[in-house]
């Protein structure tokens, strides 16, 4: 059985207390939050997070806790498919299974004691459903009450503490790089990055062609957006042109595309990120090397055209799988010394951080004030919250280092493109908000 388990500042030690009762008895837990007792919060935030799991069919059953369970057991009866209930004792817990097949448990860290609590718990785990005379009633429970309307303003507006620009990663055509939200259908993907209360988007082209500067521009206005980086690997995936290819013309078409990317990305002051289109070093040990000079003088020239223009160029490590031509943030970190031009900083996603990194925050300290941007994505390349990422330290690496560029979610459409992206909001509210990270923009 997975269970998710949730409470706002006030439920935090109940919650620790049930987690850890839970974990004994062999059920899988995920921790949906709150992470501190020390910064408020709104129950209602952890509410919707736990509900959405229980509710998609994500996890069995979920917990909530607040002081007295009142308000998380209204929060959670608006969302559909949801029975809460409110239970102080092992007899009310018993009956919210038996006769309403309760599958949210609401309790108030000032009702009960953490022994209480636990027989509630076992009472609500070996009770089953009677059904019977019960399941025509509850189908009149299942009338569809509205969930709790999206909350107005950007995320960073909804979590108060931490100031970032939080984005998505959208592309105007089919790709078959897979993690790219609303592939092909750049207008509906703008709409749901606004609606779902982000800031701005990254935009992964496979030329510049795709979209004109006007066009772009017009969108953007259009849903009130602006745009953090133009990604650009899809020139090497698509169309074979890869800076470290060991032929000249093939190098040049490489270089003569990303430099069209760069003026593109200009108008906008967003960055231009050298990741996929590095490609990957082939042949005997000489050849990459030389090929690694090549395509590192390639990048050092593009660096020099981005600095005229105020653009700054993004490295991204990529893991072992996809490329043998710079997987980690100390490799990184080394190609941006030998490239030693200003206008480059380094770009790390946490996919392939958890692949490649031993400790992730590490990683994220080392780069300093040479980290221009991050990309967010779970263990599994979907929204945050659905692998196994812990999320908490990296928050608090970036707060450490002051790290003031923006955060998009490079994720898998999973379950689909919408609720990907719904989900990664969904965190963000949640987790980012409960951290007292202090992330700031300048």
């Amino acid at each position: 059985m997975r269970i998710i388990v949730g409470s706002d500042h006030v439920g935090f030690p109940l919650k620790q207390a049930a987690i850890e009762y839970l974990i004994s008895v062999g059920v899988d837990v995920t921790d949906a939050g709150t992470y501190s007792p020390e910064e408020p919060v709104d129950y209602p935030d952890y509410a919707r997070s736990v509900c959405r799991a229980v509710a998609s069919g994500e996890h069995d059953r979920g917990v909530l806790i607040c002081g007295t369970g009142l308000g998380m057991s209204i929060a959670a009866n608006r969302f559909p498919d949801v029975r809460a209930a409110l239970c102080h004792d092992a007899f009310t817990a018993h009956q919210s299974r038996a006769h309403n097949d309760a599958n949210v448990l609401c309790m108030g860290s000032w009702v009960v004691t953490q022994g209480q609590a636990e027989g509630i718990l076992e009472e609500w785990l070996k009770t089953g459903f009677e059904e019977g005379r019960h399941t025509p009633r509850l189908a009149k429970l299942e009338s569809q009450i509205p969930e709790t309307p999206p909350s107005s303003g950007t995320l960073a507006e909804a979590h108060g503490v931490v100031k970032a620009r939080f984005g998505i990663a959208l592309s105007p055509r089919p790709s078959s790089f897979a993690p790219l939200l609303f592939a092909g259908r750049l207008t509906e993907g703008l709409r749901a990055a606004a609606e779902a209360g982000f800031e701005a988007v990254e935009i992964s082209l496979r030329s510049p062609d795709d979209l004109s500067r006007d066009e772009l521009r017009t969108m953007l206005n259009q849903y009130g957006l602006s745009l953090t980086a133009i990604a650009t690997g899809q020139a090497c995936l698509h169309d074979s042109l890869c800076l470290s290819d060991p032929r000249p013309k093939v190098r040049q078409a490489a270089l003569d595309r990303l430099n069209s990317m760069i003026r593109l990305a200009a108008p906008f002051g967003a960055f231009t990120i050298i990741g996929g289109i590095r490609g990957r070093l082939t042949g005997r040990e000489a050849e990459q090397k030389e090929q690694q000079r090549s395509a590192v003088e390639a990048i050092r020239e593009c660096a020099r055209l981005a600095s005229g223009l105020g653009v700054t160029l993004l490295v991204e490590p990529i893991n072992r799988y996809e490329t043998n031509f710079i997987n980690t943030a100390d490799e990184g970190l080394r190609l941006l010394d030998e490239i030693a031009e200003p206008a480059v900083k380094l770009l790390l996603d946490t996919f392939h951080m958890n692949i490649e990194e031993p400790n992730l925050p590490l990683a994220l300290r080392k780069a300093g004030t040479r980290l221009g941007a991050l990309h967010l994505a779970d263990s599994n390349r979907q929204a945050p919250g659905r692998g196994h990422i812990d999320f908490a330290p990296i928050f608090r690496a970036l707060a450490e280092i002051r790290f003031a560029g923006p955060i998009a979610a490079e994720i898998l459409p999973m379950p689909d493109d919408a609720a990907a992206v719904r989900l990664t909001a969904d965190f963000l509210r949640v987790a980012v908000a409960s951290r007292k990270q202090g992330v700031v923009t300048t």
